[in-house]
């Protein structure tokens, strides 16, 4: 059992990137809802997300809280936001290609439209608000169709999907040349051998956006707006090696959120002298 094993099965003993006097930035997780089996019950409905999610952002010094795909969050997104410091938007589900104006393609997974829509619209308006976002695989996806660009629905028609989704319950294993932005500060030229599970890709890269990640293939791996303080999209997962190089990523957008909710708790300290309206 490796070190990412243990942790998920005595995710107690993690030890963190920060001190334990420091601030801990809530970290909003986009869960799942679906039918599960545990202990007695089958096809049992539940929220959840993988644990890989929470030891990540855990380890980098957050507070992990899942975020349920409700409608109320359709409707009000400020509702889970306003009290967040940062947003992963979790992988999972083929995106409905509704959403970026496409017929669906024969391997493309049956849609969560409630789903799409509770996340589409956290996406919108985090984003609105500058909080920090790390976005993982359908997550990508979701940040590049938010900006307007569209997906590849089955990669095995133009490249060898193997490295990437090798079989069914398989992760695939690739490097990837990171080539500028924040994924470069944070995890150097290259990533050697990234956790993978996806059948779609990028297609048109989204106005605002910038790939800089790819794979040996050409792939498009990352994406980022450099114009905000954390946003990044990648389509592999840094869930499945949180404490390692998985660590990097949950990192950067844990230090992001922290700088914005250390910002906000000054501005709080100040009170209404800090705005001109004390006596």
């Amino acid at each position: 059992m490796n070190e990412n094993d243990r942790s998920r099965h005595a995710g107690y003993c993690i030890h963190t990137r920060v001190s334990s006097n420091a601030l801990r930035p809530s970290i909003g997780i986009s869960a799942y809802w679906r039918p599960a089996d545990f202990g007695p019950w089958r096809d049992y409905p539940v929220t959840l997300a993988p644990q890989g999610y929470v030891d990540g952002v855990r380890a980098a010094g957050g507070l992990p809280l899942l975020v349920p795909p409700i409608q109320e969050l359709v409707d009000d997104p400020g509702l889970a936001l306003g009290r967040l410091d940062g947003l992963v938007l979790a992988g999972g589900e083929d995106v409905d290609p509704a959403v970026y104006a496409a017929e669906p393609h024969p391997a493309t997974g049956p849609a969560n439209e409630l789903r799409d829509r509770v996340e589409l619209a956290l996406l919108r308006e985090a984003l609105s608000r500058d909080l920090p976002v790390l976005a993982v695989c359908r997550g990508a996806q979701l940040l590049n169709v938010a900006y307007g660009g569209d997906l590849v629905q089955e990669m095995a028609e133009i490249v060898d999907v193997s490295p990437h989704q090798p079989k069914p319950g398989t992760w695939g294993r690739h490097p990837v040349r990171a080539t500028g932005g924040r994924l470069r500060e944070l995890a150097g030229d290259q990533l050697a051998a990234v956790p993978s599970y996806h059948h779609q890709s990028f297609g048109r890269i989204g106005q605002g956006l910038l790939a800089t990640g790819e794979a040996p293939d050409g792939v498009v791996e990352a994406i980022e707006d450099p114009n905000l303080s954390f946003c990044m999209g990648v389509l592999w997962h840094p869930d499945e090696d949180p404490l390692v190089d998985g660590l990097l990523l949950f990192g950067g957008l844990v230090d992001a959120a922290r700088k914005r909710a250390s910002g906000r708790d000054a501005l709080a300290r100040a009170g209404p002298h800090h705005l001109g309206l004390g006596r």
